[in-house]
């Protein structure tokens, strides 16, 4: 198994002089194993959309956007004359031949559980644009650290204004599995419809996925992770 994971002539080819700081796992090694197994890993990617820049030349710039063809990033992804992998004709059609499309019905499944009087709005969870999961590597960018650096709650104007809620309030989002405290945003790039609102998920300090459902799909099989009903309601308030 280590032969062929490591003494495979691709990933030990890379000697420890090229490493940037000597590390103890190329040092236990005795070659420079992270550029050997990253250059690998590229290699199934390029030529097929999927094409990242040499391990070093990431080493020598900020961050480039993907795929990186012939040393240039992709500044607009499936854009023609930006992406080289975009094509002119446009893209296959994943339907039928005569281009109509496959449509499946399924049996309706209702909600395992809807708002009602006390828990009277939906909750969404989701991603912001910065961070990938719980943040544990994106947080970690000052960039993207200080563009979106807490969760928050996006709640539609109307609802807040209802509920007693301005921006920049701290609330208290709750049913009968939990709650959590976070402040309120009703500007910005999220403006939920009436009746719903949307905390992310990646900031560990505000653990929203404690509110979720585990109701699984009988069909699927996938969990229902994304709406709940909730509660909302102002700490500011005495």
């Amino acid at each position: 198994m280590y032969d062929m994971l490591f003494k495979n002539g691709q990933v030990d080819k890379y000697p420890l002089s090229e490493t940037q700081e000597l590390n103890d796992d190329a040092k236990a090694q005795g070659f420079y194993v992270q550029k050997g197994l990253f250059e690998e890993y590229a290699s199934f990617g390029r030529g097929h959309g999927h094409d990242l820049a040499p391990y070093d030349t990431y080493h020598q710039v900020r961050g480039l956007r993907w795929p990186v063809v012939d040393g240039k990033e992709t500044l607009w992804r499936y854009k023609n004359g930006s992406d080289p992998y975009a094509k002119r004709e446009g893209w296959d059609f994943y339907g039928k031949p005569d281009g109509k499309a496959w449509i499946i019905s399924a049996p309706y499944e209702a909600p395992p559980e809807v708002p009602d009087q006390e828990h009277d709005m939906w909750l969404c969870t989701g991603r912001v644009l910065e961070h990938w999961h719980t943040g544990t590597m994106t947080r970690r960018v000052p960039e993207l650290y200080k563009a979106v650096p807490d969760a928050v709650v996006y709640i539609h104007p109307a609802d807040a204004k209802e509920k007693g809620l301005r921006r920049g309030d701290e609330a208290l989002i709750s049913n009968k599995r939990g709650e959590v405290r976070v402040r309120v945003e009703t500007r910005g790039r999220n403006r939920p419809p009436r009746g719903l609102i949307f905390v992310p998920f990646f900031d560990a300090r505000i653990l929203i996925n404690k509110l979720i459902l585990d109701a699984t799909d009988p069909l699927s099989k996938q969990t229902d992770f994304k709406k709940c009903p909730v509660k909302i309601t102002n700490l500011n308030v005495a």
